[in-house]
């Protein structure tokens, strides 16, 4: 492709932000405003007012809050409040200059992304008359998995629930980008001076974030939805490892023992952290999403052992996995069959979500 600089877009949206879109019936657009600009925020708020917890959903690099609409019609359906926000430079947030974006910090961007949570947290607060603010569940993927865990590690906010959704790991994220290894040497200079070189055209999406059968009308609706350009330094600055692992887990609150039932599952802790991944990803591949669930399983029972998850005691935790004879309570683990990266915006998105709303259902 060596015309690739020439079809890619240079040039800040305008105007600015972009002209809304249409969105699905029950969701609506508002706007978080920040010092730097506007933040596009999606809702989908059940009329009735149930005792579930908002679902705060995190999109990745190029993505934007429309990624997750199928999901959040979803789960409002069935009494969850949902929320999805656009990070600056993505979606209908306001957007910087090209080299602005490009040498915008993963700090400046989980800023964002905070931004957003705690516009959610007070809007919650109002909606249920609580005399706290409401902790959101936070849902993220892709390279937004890796954000969340950052703004986590931080102390920036703290969440009563935690899915990596095909998310990014926090301990280095090299293995990520091995799909992309033979065709970097080549794109390199393209690569170097725009982010979205490798994914320009619809058959580099296809591959990326597809299945192979995946209808190609499907990737193009995705395609539609991504950004011009992106942050570089977003995802170089994730390369190396920049958690410890108690560092997140100690951010999500609400752990409790409980006792054995058909809901809930057996006794022990309930499962506030969940490390999803697709079976056909090639970027966040089921060994590399695996491997992080057991870093955070080890992190979990640290953070039990030093007495920083209140009301969980040792004895509590000592569930073992049947299987392997693993310690699994408190990080859960799931393999999504037959989907790629982009899970929620598969023909069968359902397929996932499905196993996220088991997850949300325990908590």
């Amino acid at each position: 492709m060596p015309f690739g600089p020439f079809i890619l877009q240079w040039r800040t949206p305008s105007p600015n932000p972009p002209k809304s879109t249409d969105l699905p019936s029950g969701i609506t657009r508002t706007y978080v405003q920040t010092p730097s600009g506007p933040l596009e925020l999606l809702s989908a708020v059940p009329f009735s007012l149930k005792d579930k917890p908002p679902l705060f959903f995190a999109h990745g690099g190029f993505g934007c809050a429309s990624v997750w609409l199928s999901y959040m019609t979803y789960f409002s359906s069935r009494g969850y409040p949902c929320y999805a926000l656009s990070y600056r430079g993505h979606g209908g947030s306001w957007y910087s200059s090209f080299w602005q974006m490009y040498f915008t910090s993963r700090h400046a961007i989980g800023e964002d992304l905070v931004a957003g949570i705690a516009a959610v947290e007070k809007l919650e607060q109002e909606r249920r008359k609580a005399a706290e603010k409401v902790k959101v569940v936070l849902i993220s993927h892709s390279a937004g998995g890796a954000l969340s865990q950052y703004v986590l590690s931080k102390g920036m906010c703290t969440v009563q629930g935690f899915c990596l959704f095909a998310g990014v790991p926090a301990f280095g994220s090299w293995s990520c980008y091995t799909f992309w290894l033979l065709s970097a040497p080549i794109n390199f200079y393209y690569r170097f001076f725009h982010s979205r070189y490798l994914l320009a055209t619809t058959k580099q999406v296809h591959d990326a974030f597809f299945t192979t059968d995946t209808p190609t009308p499907v990737v193009k609706e995705l395609e539609r939805l991504l950004s011009p350009y992106e942050s570089m330094c977003w995802p170089m600055q994730g390369l190396q490892p920049f958690v410890t692992g108690p560092d997140v887990v100690s951010r999500i609150t609400g752990w409790r023992s409980r006792d054995g039932d058909k809901s809930h599952g057996p006794a022990g802790i309930t499962p506030r952290f969940l490390v999803l991944a697709a079976e056909h990803d090639v970027l966040c591949t089921p060994p590399v999403m695996e491997d992080a669930a057991k870093r955070y399983r080890a992190a979990f029972h640290h953070c039990v052992r030093v007495g920083k998850l209140d009301g969980v005691s040792e004895h509590d935790a000592r569930v073992e996995d049947d299987k392997d004879g693993e310690l699994r309570d408190g990080v859960a683990y799931a393999i999504v069959k037959g989907l790629g990266h982009h899970l929620q915006n598969h023909v069968d998105w359902e397929r996932g979500a499905e196993v996220v709303l088991r997850w949300a259902e325990r908590l």
